[in-house]
């Protein structure tokens, strides 16, 4: 398996990402697109049926299927991951895929707390370590066997209520600010409680991981807008744009200005 692709694209509203991402294309013979849905609202056509996007769901593309992002409500913006993979030559993921295919005629629910499963995909693959590199295709095949095996349905179970709801809550605060005492008071329960549970089901308290849904934002503006890193910062909320800088240092690894030097060595939307 070979990606040719890991896309991340945070609050689908710029008029140049609208018309690439909302573009009707295929992909040749061998090549796969999946797509997840984080948060917004609109539609996702894929192949003949035309599908209002759920916050959670995984939609697979097989080859020579055209699909289609319809961005119809910029009031609540789509954010989606879209990874594009190629199969030829590898049985065993076209078996795989043979498979997933018929499971996934319609539309896959797994809930939004995937969503750092596919940004440290996405980080793996642009990894200049070349070990990190085929770490995340087996993690990606380990995903979609998971699949196969009703896996990911777990996530939606009624214990996960809280998390989920938590999740959601952080999404909607990421250009602004949110602390520990008002989110656990919208949820109707105690911060011992609520910290616990979270770190269970996340394997990180809430607001480390609130603070890396920022980061996510933060990459995905950097690479895709043209936007200045204090127009970034005071977009999401910081203080000021040094203490963004080192909380995006912290997480990513290099600096903002450093990480868009990166991106800026790709071909544009590519």
């Amino acid at each position: 398996m070979r990606f040719q692709d890991i896309v991340f694209v945070y609050h689908l509203q710029d008029e140049r990402q609208i018309s690439w991402h909302g573009r009707r294309h295929a992909h040749p013979d061998g090549a796969f697109e999946l797509h997840y849905f984080v948060s917004g609202e609109g539609s996702f056509k894929n192949g003949p049926v035309v599908w209002a996007i759920k916050p959670g769901s995984i939609h697979l593309t097989p080859p020579d299927s055209i699909h289609q992002i319809l961005a119809t409500n910029l009031r609540k913006p789509i954010t989606y991951f879209a990874v594009l993979f190629d199969a030829k030559g590898d049985r065993e993921l076209s078996a795989l895929l043979t498979r997933a295919t018929k499971l996934m005629e319609k539309p896959i629910d797994i809930g939004t707390s995937h969503r750092f499963f596919f940004a440290d995909l996405l980080e793996r693959h642009a990894s200049s370590q070349q070990d990190l590199v085929e770490a995340s295709r087996h993690s990606f095949m380990s995903f979609l066997y998971g699949l196969l095996a009703g896996t990911p349905s777990s996530y939606g179970a009624p214990e996960n209520a809280h998390v989920e709801k938590a999740i959601a809550i952080m999404q909607a605060s990421i250009e602004g600010e949110l602390d520990l005492d008002s989110l656990c008071g919208r949820l109707g329960l105690s911060g011992e409680h609520f910290v616990r549970l979270f770190s269970q089901r996340m394997s990180m308290p809430p607001m480390r991981y609130y603070a890396r849904l920022k980061i996510e934002a933060a990459r995905a503006m950097l690479s895709s807008t043209n936007l200045g890193i204090q127009v970034i910062s005071q977009k999401l909320g910081y203080a000021s744009q040094f203490g963004f800088s080192r909380a995006f240092k912290n997480i990513a690894g290099v600096s903002p200005s450093e990480y868009r030097a990166r991106c800026l060595q790709k071909a544009d939307f590519t």
